[in-house]
């Protein structure tokens, strides 16, 4: 016989100790929820004063955090805002005046003031004018009592005060005493302290004004919102901090060099705004519509609202910053350039809003959830760095965006919906960061003018300028012209015998370069290659089940379908051994002579090899030129020219939701050249990246995982062949031509 018996779960004191010293986190996280509470009760303004004094002969700070909002009743100060994990606001999700939407959603931000100090005084007056106060003494949430049995002050009276709330913390440093098992296992008893006033350094001051300063969304909507945080100081020891501080935005942000702003729906619909205010004078600005896609099962996230500021950071760079008109706030002065750098230290990274309000950690130093320093590594002329950035998103609430937060205020929960966040970022920034390339390598910002390899072996193995220098200069000294001729023909002798060195230094790179594009393509290889293996697969099966029902019945229907899968073999093999032929030219480990050959040929051989993704893709390809036009030089190099621009079209084309998917290809001779004339249907180029030559900057790619490698390899593989590779304006789609000079 067993006896039913119920009990009830009992809540240590100490629980409310954890709720605050365990999720809440630390003492500028125990603020910001205590100006959210702020928020939520409507109020246009908080303040907040840290007032060192002494309190029975010890050093003390009280914390005072008050609003004119519009306060609690007595019912709500003992019913929900002294018991945890209360549903409150997740009910009501918009406060009383009905203009905001919720912060608090847990129940548990208001303990965070038990982080900040020992003891704590909330007094509230509602609009009626009712006052509440109640104190408690967090320390005796430390002992072994239940949570029950914890009795608290708490009053009530009538006022003429106006609505507000204003909590009280007093904050110590105290030694305590606390139990733990040693390495024996045994208990013992430690001494510690607690140290809420000594926590609050000069450094921890200048982070909560800075934690503050972020806490706030700049965008319009949030300005419109009138509510302002002041912070004061009374008897503080910190001279060199402002006894009174308005909380307000950094000014730099209006100082950007670039900016990308506008908002991504819930489909990843695009409708965003770049400027480039490297001349604030000149202001460039560009309006950007696409459609951005999530990958890897991420999900989106709702609607986002996003505002990416970036400022470059070489030395003339922040000289352009200062003269913008970045004021230091004390002096009044511009500021001075380790100043400018030390400020743009202070607040870059990216920030995430809800509601208007800042969710930590994300924009504080260090926090890269962008992995905008990893990607930096992969393509350094393109990414941009975490500390070349101020940016700022705002998601929807946690129903609409599917973004939730941690109960631990240590930001967002890493489901399908936060990596498509970061996904929608990341791309969203890549529009700004192509057009910042294509502006700096127009401007000669990034590496200086560029100069094409060719040009530089050329030089390296030119002796005219030094030939030119030595005459000159023998000629000075009267030295005898026969003897300077002898000079010249040594050196001209020299340089004869280093031009077999050129070429085979030229072959190399053509190697190293076809490797290169046959690593790009190797997709498309296997997608080609992959339905004669399938067929080898599945047709291996077949082939022994008709061997063994010959071999056991030796009657010949069983032969004859045997010679069919044979057939088979033959023709897939056939297929694969075409498939090896056609990418040869960019596997070869060495090359022949330069010699003629017939540029329709290569053409014809590089749409091979792509021949089934053209199909699938329904793009429709048109060739004209005669098969008799030759060039001289090494056709690989033709090969790996074409093979990039054919392979970058294809990409483009495959995403594009236009009807028209075409590659036009056109071959025309005149008396001095021959030029290749490329066009697809895609998406086409900019001006600037047409005029800045950027597209063919290695590191520049539009695609979000490109390497950048594909036009500036064919760039190259079109000058061994005498020629040049160019883009030209369309107003649909690309322009690409090869230029080949046939005067050698």
């Amino acid at each position: 016989m067993s006896d039913n018996l119920t009990f009830k779960i009992r809540p240590a004191a100490r629980l409310i100790h954890t709720i605050g010293s365990d999720l809440i986190g630390d003492s500028y996280a125990a603020l910001v929820e205590l100006v959210k509470n702020s928020y939520d009760a409507d109020a246009t303004q908080v303040n907040i004063v840290f007032k060192y004094t002494e309190i029975a002969n010890e050093n003390a700070l009280i914390i005072s955090v008050k609003d004119n909002g519009h306060g609690m009743n007595f019912d709500t100060v003992i019913n929900k805002w002294l018991v945890p994990a209360t549903d409150d606001k997740l009910k009501r999700k918009v406060s009383k005046g009905g203009t905001r939407t919720l912060q608090g959603r847990k129940g548990i931000g208001r303990f965070a003031a038990s982080i900040l100090g020992q003891e704590m005084t909330l007094s509230t007056v509602d609009e009626t004018g009712q006052k509440s106060e109640a104190v408690i003494d967090w320390r005796i949430f430390k002992t072994d009592e239940y949570l029950e049995n914890i009795e608290l002050l708490v009053e009530k009276n009538e006022t003429n005060n106006p609505s507000g709330t204003e909590i009280l913390i007093i904050a110590k440093d105290e030694k305590y005493e606390e139990k733990i098992i040693n390495e024996e296992g045994s208990e013992e008893t430690i001494d510690k302290i607690d140290a809420k006033l000594s926590y609050w350094t000069k450094a921890t001051l200048e982070q909560l004004i800075n934690e503050l300063r972020k806490l706030i969304s700049p965008f319009e909507e949030s300005k419109d919102d009138k509510f302002k945080i002041n912070l004061s100081f009374e008897n503080s020891p910190f001279a060199d901090i402002d006894e009174n501080i308005k909380i307000d935005t950094y000014p730099i942000l209006q100082f950007y060099d670039y900016r990308i702003s506008g908002t991504i729906s819930e489909k990843g619909r695009a409708n965003l705004s770049f400027e480039n205010n490297v001349n604030p004078d000149v202001v460039q600005r560009e309006n950007i519509s696409t459609t951005f896609e999530v990958t890897n099962n991420n999900k989106y996230c709702g609607i986002l609202k996003i505002d990416f500021r970036v400022f470059d950071r070489e030395p003339e760079a922040i000289d352009n910053l200062i003269n913008k008109g970045l004021i230091n706030p004390v002096s009044k002065n511009l500021m001075g350039k380790r100043e400018a750098k030390r400020l743009l230290d202070e607040v870059y990274g990216v920030n995430i809003y809800k509601n208007s309000f800042r969710i930590r950690p994300y924009g504080n130093a260090g926090i890269d959830w962008l992995d905008l320093d990893k990607n930096r590594i992969q393509n350094f002329t393109l990414r941009i760095s975490n500390n070349q950035i101020i940016g700022f998103v705002t998601i929807q609430s946690e129903e609409k965006s599917g973004l939730e937060e941690k109960s631990a205020r240590d930001g967002l929960k890493e489901n399908e919906h936060y990596f498509g966040l970061k996904e929608l970022s990341q791309q969203a920034l890549f529009e700004l960061e192509t057009r910042r390339l294509a502006y700096r390598i127009k401007s000669e910002k990034s590496r200086g003018k560029q100069t094409k390899i060719q040009d530089t072996i050329n030089s390296l193995f030119s002796l005219a300028e030094v030939k030119s220098t030595i005459s000159k200069k023998l000629s000075e000294f009267n030295i005898d012209k026969k003897a300077i001729d002898e000079i010249d023909i040594i050196l001209t002798k020299e340089e004869e015998k280093k031009l077999e060195l050129k070429e085979e230094i030229e072959k190399t790179i053509a190697i190293y370069q076809g490797q290169a594009t046959l690593g790009k393509i190797v997709n498309f290889i296997l997608h080609e290659g992959r339905k004669p293996l399938q067929f080898f697969n599945s047709e291996t099966t077949v082939m022994e089940r008709y061997l063994k029902f010959y071999r056991a019945t030796n009657e010949g229907e069983y032969l004859d379908e045997l010679t069919k899968s044979i057939n088979g073999f033959k023709i897939n093999s056939k297929f694969i051994s075409t498939l090896f032929k056609r990418i040869s030219p960019l596997a070869k480990q060495k090359r022949d002579k330069k010699s003629n050959f017939s540029i329709l040929k290569v053409v014809y051989e590089c749409l091979d090899v792509f021949k089934s993704s053209i199909e699938e893709a329904n793009i429709k390809v048109d060739i004209l030129g005669d098969e008799k036009v030759e060039i001289f030089g090494w056709s690989e190099d033709l090969y790996i020219a074409m093979t990039n621009l054919i392979e970058n079209s294809i990409y483009w084309l495959s995403i594009s939701k236009s009807d028209q998917k075409q590659i036009k290809i056109e071959i025309i001779e005149n008396n001095e050249s021959v030029i290749i004339d490329y066009k697809d249907t895609g998406p086409g180029l900019t001006d600037l990246e047409i005029e800045s030559g950027a597209i063919f900057e290695p590191g520049y790619s539009k695609k979000i995982d490109g390497t950048g490698l594909g036009l500036a390899i064919a760039g190259e593989a079109s000058e061994r062949l005498n020629g040049e590779l160019s883009a030209r304006k369309s107003k649909n789609g690309v322009n690409f031509q090869i230029e080949i000079n046939k005067q050698l």
